[in-house]
């Protein structure tokens, strides 16, 4: 038997307010205009950035207190899309409501674009729904083109005191970079595959040399490789992988010459059989347990698990590039995100 289940993903907005988020939201996104790549065209302001990240709260709050999901996917696209269209989908399997954390006043980094596509970084403090600490969350908005409203793209949380030291100028922009900037440590698209290598082979990998050890780095590694080693005292085989996405990368100049740096990877893990004995001549294959995570992802009546699991999670990061004149300096990840969107076994 084959089955596929819901995610859950970390919490990305409040309940609370009501009908005026609609207006507001359609009196920012309203309207756009055809534009080419190489037209020239209004880019977002700081202050239109505020307004975009206001209406989005705003609306936010109106799809879950009202939980609606159609209103809350509009909202978004990139990985954040996913990533709530699992909770929703976990939501209407168990019957517990898509809940969310409280955003506090945000801090804007925003670039100053001319063509498309059009997206900029905000930092905002974030009370969790389920009560624990205030956090720091990072999120980016995109506008792709000039028929696209602006969404929230991604989203992850931030180190506790970590420094994004972005550079902003006087009157108030970042300044965007390429994703093949040859400025830098890395290239900032191949930030997220060199972090992947770290995750994949530890700290004995050549990666290691210029990514800095840390729980999303060398940490991964170690978590995933205990857990490989207790699935091999329970007669299965466990495996993962970090592999790269096609959503977007965003990277910012930082003060010090180097980048901040937004982008999505997808970690796949898979628990098999390994050994298979034999009763009565009958082969028995031994029943792979579920990771105390992912229990309630799974039906309580669905049958034991005997011939493979497979879990895949949806996660952002958020890493500072040095500059590639810092010799000695290492790629830095200092915040992540995301959650578990696919389940599936037999």
């Amino acid at each position: 038997m084959n089955a596929t289940f819901p995610g859950i993903p970390r919490v990305v907005m409040a309940i609370l307010g009501p009908l005026a988020a609609l207006g507001l939201l359609l009196s920012v996104q309203g309207c756009s205009t055809m534009a080419s790549a190489t037209t020239s065209v209004v880019g977002p302001t700081p202050a239109s950035a505020l307004a975009v990240f206001d209406s989005f709260v705003t609306a936010q709050k109106v799809a879950l207190a009202n939980q609606n999901e159609l209103l809350a996917l509009s909202l978004l696209t990139g990985s954040q899309y996913g990533i709530t269209s699992a909770r929703y989908d976990l939501a209407a399997a168990t019957g517990h409501p898509v809940t969310g954390p409280v955003y506090g006043r945000p801090t804007l980094y925003v670039p100053k674009l001319t063509t498309y596509p059009q997206w900029f970084m905000a930092t905002a403090p974030e009370r969790p729904a389920t009560g624990s600490a205030t956090q720091t969350a990072l999120l980016v908005f995109d506008r792709p083109d000039a028929e696209a409203t602006w969404a929230l793209s991604g989203s992850a949380v931030l180190d506790a005191g970590a420094a994004l030291n972005v550079a902003v100028s006087q009157n108030g922009y970042a300044t965007a970079l390429a994703t093949s900037d040859q400025t830098l440590k890395l290239r900032p698209d191949v930030v997220g595959a060199t972090h992947a290598t770290v995750a994949d082979d530890g700290p004995a990998s050549a990666a290691a040399s210029v990514v800095l050890a840390g729980p999303q780095t060398t940490g991964l590694y170690q978590a995933n490789a205990a857990i490989a080693r207790q699935a091999a005292t329970q007669k299965t085989v466990y495996s993962w992988e970090l592999e790269g996405t096609s959503f977007p990368f965003f990277a910012l100049r930082t003060t010090d010459g180097g980048a901040l740096v937004f982008y999505t990877m997808t970690l796949a893990t898979s628990t098999g059989a390994v050994h298979v004995t034999t009763v009565g001549g009958k082969a028995k294959l031994p029943v792979i347990p579920v990771p105390a995570a992912f229990k309630s992802l799974v039906p309580a009546k669905h049958p034991p698990f005997q011939h493979g699991l497979t879990v895949n999670s949806t996660l952002s990061y958020v890493a500072l590039d040095p500059a590639a004149a810092a010799q000695s300096a290492k790629v830095q990840v200092i915040g992540a995100g995301g959650a578990v969107t696919y389940v599936h076994g037999s």
